[in-house]
């Protein structure tokens, strides 16, 4: 007989690989923590409120699906790390009369497992897996406001257990007349989950962003921004496991006194996310992210890394985009993702 603590021990792995969270750290954190293309993770944002020709940001946020993304399509693969991997597809199609959509699946493979009985004999392998169906819908109402929405069908197969879930998110966009800057109001992954995986009900990672964008006039910079999580402001986490801690002479431990200020600007940076793109050319361009809250989260006291970063490039040849980005989680371990995009 398989001990049913099993299950207990992949969701706490899979809780593991994903960076920590207030709210929805569980199965489903996974839905805030990892990009679905290269071009958002080298931003480190979920979405981005700029007019753009691009499905990858379009199927981030689906306020921007339009006519310019008709027919494109994107393929990513994500090597996450400790053999977990995503792959992500995406396309899109426009109907002059009932607006844009877009279609996606993003799928991640954790990998195999061994089960074993209560003995510890080993009986069988296992896969662990989570597929994310997107469908997204968008249209422009006027020269400057644009909205959209997506409805998530999610599937988690953990062995002989599985979940579903039904996630819904919903963007208005603004952008100006001159297409120089935007913002965009996002709420994600509300809804719930219809199946359990195991006796306990996981709660969505609901939230509530706005982005805002802007491009420079007079140098090839396009420059971002986005206030995460708005509907939940105390992000701090403390870690009982790297608690810092200062040693006196004697060897005594001596705890350091929180500053009240500085804890609510520090927890106010965790809401904060900066992005640039530079473009020199209209064959290539490179992009800048830093997450305050990444870095508090996950880098390691007393090493350095470039935790809370990310960055990568995009190379234009004719019709098709070959983008990279590394999203820097921790020192020991970070995503690297490869997406190929192309206008059939």
């Amino acid at each position: 007989m398989r001990k049913k603590s099993l299950i207990v021990v992949i969701i706490s792995l899979s809780s593991l690989i994903v960076q920590a969270q207030k709210g929805g750290s569980g199965l489903y954190g996974f839905l805030n923590n990892f990009n679905s293309n290269a071009k958002s993770a080298a931003l480190g944002m979920d979405f981005v409120s700029a007019y753009t020709n691009d499905l990858n940001f379009a199927m981030s946020n689906p306020s921007l699906l339009s006519d310019s993304v008709n027919n494109d399509f994107s393929l990513t693969y994500t090597d996450i790390f400790a053999g977990i991997n995503q792959y992500a597809l995406a396309y899109s199609h426009t109907f002059k009369s009932i607006g844009s959509f877009g279609f996606g699946l993003q799928y991640l493979d954790y990998g195999s497992f061994t089960s074993t009985e209560a003995n510890g004999y080993i009986t069988s392998k296992f896969y662990v897996s989570d597929y994310v169906f997107n469908i997204s819908w968008g249209r422009q109402l006027d020269e400057n406001v644009f909205i959209g929405a997506s409805a998530k069908p999610i599937f988690s197969q953990y062995e002989s257990y599985s979940a579903f879930a039904l996630a819904f998110d919903i963007a208005a966009t603004y952008i100006s007349s001159n297409r120089s800057w935007g913002a965009t109001l996002m709420i994600k992954n509300f809804g719930k989950q219809l199946k359990q995986l195991y006796s306990v009900t996981e709660d969505l990672p609901f939230n509530v962003s706005l982005g805002v964008s802007k491009k420079l006039k007079y140098a090839p910079l396009t420059l971002y921004a986005t206030l995460s999580d708005i509907n939940n402001w105390d992000l701090m986490y403390k870690d009982a496991l790297n608690d810092e801690q200062n040693v006196d002479l004697d060897g005594n431990i001596v705890k350091k006194e929180d500053n009240a200020f500085l804890h609510e600007l520090d927890n106010a940076f965790r809401h904060l996310i900066v992005g640039v793109n530079f473009k020199p050319s209209k064959h290539f361009d490179i992009s800048l992210g830093y997450s305050w809250r990444r870095n508090r989260e996950m880098a390691v006291a007393d090493a350095f890394s470039l935790t809370g970063f990310s960055y990568g490039c995009n190379i234009y040849i004719k019709r098709f985009t070959i983008s990279y980005a590394r999203s820097e989680y921790h020192i020991y371990g970070s995503p690297n993702y490869i997406t190929l995009s192309v206008k059939i």
